[in-house]
């Protein structure tokens, strides 16, 4: 395995990671900062109930993206066997 095997593995890699983690960071990002908005506009100060919601709506948000993830590492673990067996 050359350097470009190497980076190009690595790359995809980070694309696998990307695919993964950005709808759930996407949208735990987008309603916190609504939620912050919220309270600083009916000033509540209560820090739990941010908290509470984003664990919630993270949690739905695998639940739902819980295929998609499977089929992505999935996909990504079978490229990297072949290519682990083409070394030999």
């Amino acid at each position: 395995m050359g350097i470009n095997e190497a980076i190009a593995v690595t790359y995809e890699a980070l694309i696998v990671i990307i695919k993964i983690t950005f709808p759930t960071l996407a949208i735990t990002t987008a309603l916190a900062a609504g939620l912050t908005i919220f309270q600083s506009v009916t000033n509540i100060n209560e820090s739990s109930i941010q908290q509470d919601v984003k664990i919630f709506a993270t949690l739905a948000i695998l639940f739902v993206t819980g295929p998609a993830i499977f089929i992505a590492l999935r996909d990504y673990t079978l490229i990297i066997f072949e290519r682990i067996a083409m070394l030999q």
